[in-house]
């Protein structure tokens, strides 16, 4: 009698359905991962954005300004205060340095902020990297907030937002 090594297709279809299982219960924090991955990458972007901003202007010995559009998602790095604000195309007239369309490839995002001026910015002073007057941008997806937070000081910090807390990992919550 000949031996035969191999499965059955019933064996072969007990796994597949078990497979199957597995990947119906994992799907759904899959989806929660990604938003997590997302709108970390971005608040980092933006956070790294901000503190060459702050180093720049005390390299230079020049006062630098951020200026933001919530509306596209994008913000700009000039030397001067800007006299018209970033369209929301985030195309901007007068940012000399870098213009950032922060949330391009990320349609599930939106970007609010809450700094003074019109076109609403952030200027650094060069002598210490402080602001005038400290203010946040939020990053919203569907379940998940992040807050970059800009202090008087100039210290940049990324807090979590979010209605659970440390909804999205690394990020104490935001105080009240």
């Amino acid at each position: 009698m000949k031996e035969t090594a191999g499965v059955t297709l019933i064996e072969m279809l007990i796994v597949l359905a078990i497979l199957a299982i597995i990947a119906t219960l994992t799907a759904p924090s899959l989806g929660l991962i990604v938003e997590k991955n997302t709108i970390r990458s971005v608040a980092e972007r933006i956070k790294s954005d901000l503190q060459w901003t702050r180093t720049e202007a005390i390299k230079r010995s020049q006062d630098l300004t951020v200026s933001y559009n919530q509306a596209g998602g994008c913000y700009g790095i000039s030397t001067l205060p800007l006299t018209s604000p970033i369209t929301a195309d985030c195309v901007c007239t007068g940012c000399d340095i870098k213009t950032v369309s922060a949330l391009r490839d990320h349609d599930n995002l939106t970007l609010s902020q809450n700094f003074s001026g019109s076109p609403p910015s952030t200027n650094f002073k060069f002598m210490r990297g402080t602001v005038p007057v400290g203010g946040h941008l939020r990053i919203n997806s569907q379940n998940l907030q992040l807050k970059v937070i800009v202090s008087s000081l100039g210290r940049i910090r990324i807090c979590d937002d979010s209605t659970t807390p440390y909804a999205v990992n690394n990020y104490a919550p935001c105080s009240p």
